[in-house]
This record gives structure tokens, C-alpha cells and sequence, in this order.
């Protein structure tokens, strides 16, 4: 399996009295875009993926931005306890480290957005280091399981220093599925990968991840995020074997039927519940803008 895991955004949506930068893809697609958006999400997902980002501990959800609009979200974490050991020769440790990833973002069509992460952290001996540049494209399904169902598609492509990973490579093949009511978030975020390089190149892992949130209707939602590194897929680890990661969560989520705010914001504390995570105390923060 990868040497370490990795961790994954829920979109902007503009206030209802001007036009939106975020958006749901509306049941009424043709079929025409049904099979051109599993067309190009099958070619893509012949892409590299990786597992539990460090930089990226986030569980993606349905939103796109409209065509034409950006979006900004800047992903920050800290590691109060973990790992003090290299995994691998020139691998920077988690131990008191901070991460910082830049995330912009561009609507291409109604269902469909590219974007890209900026990242950096700073590490106990080692000062501000360059994290790696990732791209990726995020599209969403029509609505054809009903209004407060979804289901999506995010494949990322990048390049890292060994700091962060030792093959290099850290890409994704991410769908996500979930149910949304107004009242409840469910969402799952199964996630495929496999190197290209090294002895295991193009076998593939299994990372999960996974959110249940509530909204308050007081303007934010509590929930609770996970994450895991199951292995390769043809050999899943017995569970002793397999990292897992909790997060206690707060989002900004305004009531429902309410608009949405202009801004995202993501706050969340936690850490690994057994014996295999490399970290065991991280504090989280998602701060994103639409325009």
C-alpha cells in the first residue's frame, strides 16, 4: 500500500439574489451528457491515484461552480502529535507539522469543474518547504435518484517531492455518492489508487472516506468525518493493519431553504483511533470564497 495515507470540498454557492458560483446539476440533463460524463469520467480514472492526503482531509460533496465563476479555498492543518520517524528516506515526518494548500477553482459547464492545489507545510528542522502541485477535474451526475440524492466524480493528477511521498506521484480516483435533506448529510467518498512507479506501480488501493453531519438550523451543521487505508484492493489488511481517522466537525451551513453564504468554512479536530495512524491529534481548517 502507499506509505502513508491521505485524507478530502464541499463547493460555494452564491446567495439566491444573484447568480450562483456553485450549483447542483439539475435532473433534467440530456442522456447525451449522461454518457459524455461517464465516457470522460471512465478515460480518466485510467489516471494514478493515492490515499489519505495530509494536505487534503476533506470529504467531497456534490457542488461544482457555475460556468464562467472561481472559487478560492485555502485547506490548513496541523499535527499536535504524531509520527516522529521517517517512513522512507527523506520523507518529512508528521510530528509538529503545518500544511498549507492553495485551492482555486473554475466552472466549466453546469456539471462540471477543473481546479488545481498549491501546496506548502513547515516542519520542525526543515522550515517552509514546497508540498507539490496538483490538477483536477470534479463533475457531477444528473439528478436521477431524486433532488436530495448525488453522485460524482473527482480525478486528481499531480507530482510531489519526496518529502511528501515516496513515489511521487499523488493522484486520485475519487467517486462520491450521498444524500442530502436539509436536515442530514450523508456521504461517501471511496477512493482508488495505484503509483507510477516503484514495485507496486498500477496496483490499486482502497482508501475510504466518509461524513454524516446535522444541521443545527442555526447556521451550521455538526458531524462527524472518517477516514482509512484499507491496502490494495486484491489484498485488504487485516483490521489491526488498517489506519483509521476520526473527525468531530463543524461547517458553515445555513438553514434549510435558506440561501447559501458566499463563504465555505470547515473547522474540525482529530486524529487516528488505533495503533497504525501515523497521527494521532490534527487540527483542521477549511476557509473557501466564490465569486
Amino acid at each position: 500500500m502507499p506509505d502513508r495515507p491521505r485524507l478530502a470540498p464541499a463547493g460555494l454557492r452564491r446567495p439566491a439574489e444573484r447568480p450562483s458560483a456553485k450549483r447542483d446539476v439539475p435532473g433534467g440533463s440530456s442522456p447525451v451528457v449522461q454518457y459524455a460524463l461517464a465516457a470522460l469520467a471512465l478515460g480518466l480514472s485510467a489516471l494514478p491515484a493515492a490515499a489519505f492526503d495530509r494536505f487534503e482531509i476533506q470529504v467531497y460533496e456534490e457542488d461544482v461552480n457555475e460556468p464562467g465563476h472561481f472559487g478560492f479555498e485555502l485547506h490548513s492543518n496541523f499535527t499536535a502529535r504524531g509520527e516522529r520517524t521517517p517512513a522512507f528516506p527523506g520523507e518529512i515526518p508528521p510530528y509538529q507539522t503545518a500544511r498549507f494548500t492553495l485551492e482555486p477553482a473554475y466552472g466549466v459547464t453546469s456539471w462540471m469543474e477543473v481546479g488545481a492545489y498549491l501546496q506548502t507545510l513547515v516542519a520542525p528542522a526543515h522550515g517552509l518547504q514546497f508540498g507539490g502541485v496538483k490538477g483536477r477535474v470534479k463533475m457531477v451526475a444528473p439528478k436521477f435518484l431524486g433532488e436530495s440524492y448525488f453522485l460524482g466524480i473527482n480525478v486528481e493528477v499531480g507530482r510531489v517531492p519526496v518529502a511528501v511521498e515516496q513515489e511521487g506521484w499523488a493522484n486520485e480516483f475519487r467517486p462520491f455518492l450521498g444524500y442530502s435533506s436539509g436536515w442530514v448529510l450523508i456521504d461517501v467518498n471511496p477512493i482508488f489508487g495505484y503509483t507510477l512507479s516503484g514495485k507496486d506501480k498500477f496496483r490499486v488501493d482502497l482508501e475510504p472516506a466518509a461524513k454524516v453531519a446535522l444541521n443545527t438550523q442555526l447556521g451550521f451543521s455538526v458531524g462527524i468525518e472518517y477516514y482509512a487505508e484499507l491496502g490494495f484492493v486484491d489484498a485488504i489488511l487485516p483490521l489491526r493493519a488498517q489506519p483509521h481517522y476520526l473527525f468531530g466537525v463543524v461547517d458553515l451551513t445555513p438553514p434549510r431553504g435558506a440561501p447559501r453564504s458566499d463563504w465555505e468554512v470547515n473547522l474540525a479536530v482529530g486524529g487516528g483511533v488505533n495503533g497504525p495512524a501515523d497521527q494521532q491529534l490534527i487540527v483542521k481548517t477549511i476557509i473557501g470564497r466564490g465569486w
